[in-house]
């Protein structure tokens, strides 16, 4: 969409990696395990998924940030990159502070997970790090929430007067 000025008022590349993330992001909440453990027989292994790690994280008392992380943290942090990071892709006069926004919150997205997990394994008394086992859902959201960060940065600049 061009505007009278002739420049772009909506910079489609930057919605579409912004709602690429946005879907990484959500398929790694539905979809995909989080942690391969593997179990007590040589040939099994137990798969960890968000919902899992949620319902987890509910029955330790040390965990405050990772309960409120997987209970609404985490969707909130989604629903917010989605907003910001279209709307900072759409040419108005809060375009640049909304590409910033996006780009905090993608970042503070990617952070979050993060540290949820880190405080997460501290409670449990676990001695492994986060990246320990991890499958593709870890990996899905941090990349999911960065590229919605990066998507939102490339929003169109104010118009040159």
């Amino acid at each position: 969409m061009t505007g009278t000025d002739g420049g772009r008022t909506v910079r489609a590349r930057g919605v579409v990696l912004v709602l690429a993330g946005a879907l990484l992001t959500l398929a790694s909440y539905r979809l995909f395990d989080w942690y391969d453990v593997p179990g007590q027989a040589a040939d099994s292994t137990r798969s960890v998924t968000f919902s899992a790690l949620g319902t987890s994280a509910d029955q330790l008392t040390d965990a405050a940030f990772a309960t409120a992380y997987f209970d609404w943290l985490a969707w909130v942090l989604l629903i917010a990159l989605i907003l910001i990071g279209v709307a900072a892709n759409v040419r108005s006069g809060l375009t640049d502070p909304l590409r910033v926004a996006g780009f905090i919150v993608g970042l503070g997205g990617a952070a979050s997970t993060y540290f949820a997990l880190t405080t997460y394994f501290d409670a449990a008394g676990s001695a492994h790090n986060v990246f320990d086992n991890s499958s593709w859902g870890l990996w899905a959201a941090l990349a999911g929430f960065l590229l919605g960060g990066v998507g939102a940065a490339l929003g169109p600049g104010r118009a040159a007067r």
